[in-house]
């Protein structure tokens, strides 16, 4: 995060005042939206989301999760995403100045939205796509948006926080799920998002395997610290059903009937659609997400 905020120099110069500054804001925007960091951790030197990249360009969704401006949103989605990526390219570039690196791993499931522009920037990224039941995942979403739009604003609806979501995020999916029938099978890995919240090391080894990757002794042994760390803490308190939404489990199946029958999340499994896993091996705060995480791997960015 305090990379993002004050990327230059490139250097560790004054790393450590830089560090204070995001942490004086990120204090800040816990004041202000006290409950989202139960919903999605902020800190100075936590990983940030690709969409932190990208807001610069005034083309990232940052701006209609915050805020309701339909014109904005209207706007956005007729934009090719290309240039926006194409800046995001300079800032990895920029980051990664002076420094060796032989990838880079990112996440931002609105990534989905814009594969061929994506690709257009990034020719060999490699994907990591997290599948979870939508039912739950929209639930997620729209607390997530209400909450964060709540911290700038008067009034909020969810009901209409949630019908942005439902159609934003099914055809989103949908269309991802044509557009990445186009790359070959190597280059995408799908994973189970119960999988990562139960057993996250072996969705770390399955990761490796996919891509023909060796997972050194030394690696596996930070994740493991990570994770044994994250188990010590205490359990997230975001807490969210549909019905504070105004929608229905039905209205979410119907939208997104395609993607359950393609990956096979059963629109007749209740118990799967509604289990909210909270004995998972990681807290809420590190298990948010949407129906997909990209990771642009390999190919770095000074390739």
């Amino acid at each position: 995060m305090w990379e993002v905020m004050t990327p230059s120099p490139p250097t560790l110069a004054d790393e450590k005042r830089r560090i204070q500054r995001a942490a004086q804001n990120c204090n800040f925007f816990n004041w202000l939206a006290p409950t989202f960091r139960h919903v999605h951790a902020v800190g100075a030197e936590l990983p940030q989301e690709c969409i932190g990249l990208m807001t610069p360009t005034f083309m990232s969704d940052q701006f209609d999760t915050m805020y309701y401006v339909p014109a904005y949103r209207a706007w956005f989605f007729r934009q090719n995403l290309r240039p926006a990526y194409e800046y995001h390219r300079r800032f990895l570039q920029h980051l990664q100045f002076r420094r060796a690196a032989r990838r880079w791993v990112l996440k931002a499931p609105t990534h989905m939205f814009a594969l061929p522009a994506l690709l257009s920037v990034y020719p060999d990224a490699l994907f990591v796509q997290t599948h979870r039941t939508p039912v739950e995942a929209m639930a997620s979403v729209s607390s997530l948006v209400t909450i964060l739009r709540s911290a700038f604003s008067n009034a909020v609806d969810p009901f209409t926080v949630c019908r942005e979501a439902i159609h934003y995020w099914s055809t989103t999916v949908n269309k991802f799920s044509r557009e990445r029938d186009r790359l070959a099978n190597h280059r995408i890995c799908d994973l189970q998002f119960d999988q990562i919240c139960r057993e996250p090391m072996a969705a770390v080894r399955q990761i490796y395997d996919h891509f023909g990757w060796s997972l050194s002794r030394e690696a596996e042994q930070r994740m493991n610290v990570l994770v044994a760390s994250h188990g010590e803490r205490q359990p997230g308190n975001h807490r969210y059903h549909l019905s504070q939404f105004g929608s229905s489990a039905e209205e979410v199946l119907n939208a997104f009937m395609p993607y359950c029958q393609r990956f096979g999340l059963s629109p007749f499994d209740g118990e799967k659609l509604w289990s909210s896993r909270r004995d998972s091996a990681l807290p809420e705060t590190q298990r948010r997400s949407g129906v997909v995480s990209v990771a642009k791997i390999n190919g770095e960015a000074d390739g």
